[in-house]
């Protein structure tokens, strides 16, 4: 965990930094794999006329990466300092709002513009887009 000295000494690039361990990362890697391997072998699965408690099962596993991936998310979060947390907390309200902002303009505007149908697993990998994009943007006050 860094502290407040590191800011001090200009080192406040490393404070922002998600993630900051390998472990997070690997488990985050795994679980994407996990995740879109489920979503297209559903579909595969579905084409080739797998059972209907197998495709329940890949049909369950996108939602199951995604509770495991939040839960894993707050507790990294929640080991960091107060200020990372709040930087974390600003970047991820930030998203959300841009992301369901996103899927609502869409949306409504498909009400009466011809928009193809696009399928609601793309709002996860959409919401961690949009937190990467404006991670280096929300550093402290206000959305920079």
């Amino acid at each position: 965990m860094l502290g407040s000295h590191n800011i001090l000494r200009g080192d406040h690039n490393k404070m922002f930094s998600w993630p900051n361990t390998p472990a997070y990362t690997l488990t985050s890697i795994f679980l994407w794999v996990v995740f879109l391997a489920a979503v297209f072998g559903l579909h595969y699965g579905r084409a080739a006329g797998w059972p209907e408690p197998a495709l329940w099962l890949l049909a369950l596993t996108p939602a199951a990466t995604v509770l495991i991936q939040t839960l894993y998310a707050y507790n990294h979060i929640a080991r960091q300092d107060e200020f990372i947390r709040a930087i974390t907390a600003k970047r991820i309200i930030v998203a959300t709002g841009l992301t369901i902002m996103a899927v609502v303009a869409w949306s409504c505007v498909g009400i009466f513009a011809p928009l193809p149908d696009v399928p609601m697993w793309l709002v996860y990998p959409l919401f961690w887009a949009v937190f990467g994009m404006v991670t280096p943007l929300v550093k402290g006050g206000a959305v920079s």
